[in-house]
Parts: structure tokens; C-alpha cells; sequence
């Protein structure tokens, strides 16, 4: 399976460890025993096999699969948090998974009643599979785990269209038994590794940022990629036996990722037609703009900052390669980065130019003014 042999070598503490070593939570998806991968199964055994493995991640030294875990090197338990229920069933049909929620998440929440669980969402707009999987399995999970890959030549509607589909399974959400139900994208991706992809991940990225606190986590594949596979030419991280580049989603999610801030702020006025999010750090001292220009037309901004917060100091990081099919190869690694950008500081006033398919972030570093009373 995609073209390559898996000779085991790799498994669970292997898994952990490299999250551990990254500073990544592990997310364990586990294998409910359908019959069209696994034959005419038991599905008891399968759930079997889910609570013992719940058990040696999480158990204690003195169960029986933590006792084996200790043996493997690791006494002290894992403490896996996330967990999903299997994977893109929707051959199965809603009605069959349904009941394999049911059973599976009662179980594995009794084995740890600590463990976040994610069940089987939409793949692309399929609403009514998350109808179905709200209604009758909300209670019973913390994350619907939905899936969407995108046409590249969509980069700049495509975020738009899949944040209105998130809004609307956010909206089944707010009715269910469970209102803090999270949405967890946990694939998606433009199909390309050319700069359309680049544009469309930020475009996304953004999407999703606007879409908290209903939606919650975001993971996207292909993570790796060998230059040899024949097929799924998406993939963040591609390599060969010695050199590596980074495709454009990869170069934008990092840039969108060390410009993170936790408190999402109102932008009033004009934005069209820039997709844009604003936020702001935890102490109050830096404000993020990321900005996508998915236009063929250089676009003037001038960003007019509250008194309450007083400005300092701006700088910009641009990728604007000037080219839809521009990619980083090989031997060319380097053709989509990040590069500094010039602003214009007037006062309380920002002001720069996003060239045509563009994406930039935007700092403003200042201070927090509280009023007297």
C-alpha cells in the first residue's frame, strides 16, 4: 500500500516516541473490524484488541498490557489522549457505523474514562452522513472527525466553500446533546504541490481559525512522500534516500504556525479580496495579520490599529513566487520561501502591498493601554 512494503518495523512505541521527541500529541485510530477490509470477523475480537491496546498506552505497570509495555522499555504509561474510531467508513453506511460507535466508544470510555474520542465524519460536503452521526453519537464523542481534499484550481473560493460546510456541521452541533462536540479535520490538502496549494492552504488555514471554538484541531496529508510514488502528489515533506523540499503547504502552515496567537480579534471595514484572519498573543503584545491575495492585481492595505493598543514596531514575511506553477523540487528547493517584506509605519496606521498570489503575515509588536478609572 502506497507503494511501499510496511515490514512492521515501525508501531506504537516507535509512534509515541517520535510525537514525544517533536512535541506532538499522539492520535491512535483504531480498527473497528468492517467486512469489507477484514473479511467475515468478529467484531467483539476487534474490540478486544482496542481495549487492550487502550491498555498497554495507558494502563499501569501491573496490567496486563502494561506489564508488556514496561518489558518494551517504556514503565510508565503513555497517556494517550486521542483516539479515533476507525477511518473514512462511510462504505459501510451510516446506520452500521452508527452502531459500531455505540458499542466501541461505551467500551473504550469505560477501559479510560480520561481518553477523547473522534468518530467518523463527512468526507468532502457529505452533510447528511454528519446528520446522522451528530444525532444518534454526540453524547458519545468529543471530536466528528470530518475529511476534505480540494481542486487545486479552487484556491480561492474552495477555503470559503468548505468554511460555509463547517459552519453548517457546526450548526448540527449547537442542537445536539452535546453542544461542546468539536469538529477535528483530520485530512485535508489541495491536490498539487505546486503554489496553488500554497494559496489554498492559507486561504484554509484562515478558514479554520474563524470557524474556533466549534472547530478545534486541523490535520492535513499527505504528511511524507517518496519522489517514487506514482501517486497523491500533495505530500508536505518530500524526499529521496538523502535530500528532502518543502512543497508550498509545507512553507505557508510553518509560516502560519510561528505566527500563532491564541485570541482571535474583529477586523472591520474592507478585506475583500484578501482572506484574512487577525490575532493577538497571549500577552497582549503582538497582533497578527495573515493575509491571502488569491488576485492577479497587486492589493494596497492599509491597516488602522486601535488607540487601546499602541503600536511600536511592524514587519512582514511574504511568499509571493509570482507563478501558480511555481514548486520546489529537488534540486530547487528553495523557489516557494519566506522572505522579509517592506511596511510602512504612519502612527497607528500600517500600510504595505500584497502582490498578486501572495500570502504574507504581518507583525505589529506594541502595548496593551488600559483606561484609568
Amino acid at each position: 500500500m502506497w507503494d511501499d512494503l510496511d515490514v512492521s518495523s515501525y508501531g506504537t512505541d516507535e509512534f509515541i516516541r517520535m510525537c514525544h521527541k517533536i512535541g506532538a500529541e499522539p492520535l491512535i485510530v483504531v480498527n473497528i473490524g468492517t467486512h469489507l477490509w477484514n473479511g467475515d470477523v468478529d467484531q467483539g475480537e476487534f474490540l478486544q484488541d482496542v481495549l487492550d491496546w487502550i491498555e498497554y498506552c495507558n494502563g499501569r505497570e501491573n496490567t496486563k498490557w502494561g506489564k508488556v509495555r514496561a518489558q518494551n522499555g517504556h514503565p510508565e504509561p503513555y497517556n494517550v489522549k486521542y483516539w479515533e474510531i476507525d477511518n473514512e467508513t462511510w462504505h459501510m453506511g451510516a446506520e452500521d457505523y452508527i452502531q459500531a460507535v455505540r458499542e466501541f466508544a461505551t467500551a473504550m470510555r469505560r477501559k479510560d474514562p480520561t481518553v477523547k474520542l473522534a468518530a467518523c465524519g463527512s468526507g468532502g460536503f457529505n452533510l447528511e452522513w454528519n446528520r446522522k452521526i451528530i444525532e444518534r453519537c454526540a453524547e458519545l464523542i468529543d471530536y466528528v472527525s470530518i475529511h476534505h481534499y480540494e481542486n487545486p484550481d479552487n484556491f480561492a473560493e474552495g477555503p470559503y466553500n468548505y468554511e460555509r460546510f463547517i459552519r453548517q456541521t457546526g450548526e448540527l452541533i449547537s442542537k445536539s446533546k452535546n453542544p461542546k462536540l468539536k469538529i477535528y479535520c483530520s485530512e485535508w490538502n489541495a491536490q498539487s504541490t505546486d503554489w496553488r496549494t500554497g494559496l489554498y492552504t492559507g486561504g484554509i488555514l484562515n478558514a479554520f481559525e474563524r470557524c474556533a471554538p466549534t472547530f478545534e484541531i486541523g490535520g492535513p496529508a499527505l504528511f511524507l512522500r517518496h519522489q517514487s510514488a506514482t501517486a497523491w502528489d500533495n505530500a508536505f515533506i518530500n524526499f529521496d534516500h538523502y535530500r528532502w523540499f518543502p512543497a508550498p503547504n509545507y512553507v505557508i502552515m510553518k509560516l502560519w504556525r510561528e505566527h500563532f496567537a491564541p485570541y482571535r480579534i474583529a477586523i472591520k471595514g474592507e478585506s475583500k479580496p484578501l482572506n484574512v484572519v487577525a490575532t493577538k498573543s497571549r500577552n497582549g503584545r503582538e497582533v497578527y495579520l495573515k493575509a491571502i491575495n488569491p488576485t492577479d492585481m497587486d492589493v494596497e492595505v492599509e491597516l488602522s490599529i486601535e488607540k487601546s493598543f499602541r503600536l511600536k514596531k511592524a514587519r512582514m514575511q511574504l511568499v509571493a513566487p509570482g507563478s501558480l506553477k511555481a514548486r520546489n523540487t529537488l534540486k530547487k528547493p528553495n523557489i516557494v520561501q519566506s522572505e522579509s517584506s517592506r511596511v510602512e509605519l504612519r502612527g497607528q496606521k500600517v500600510e504595505f502591498v500584497l502582490p498578486p498570489l501572495s500570502a504574507g503575515v504581518v507583525t505589529m509588536e506594541g502595548s496593551q493601554i488600559t483606561e484609568k478609572r
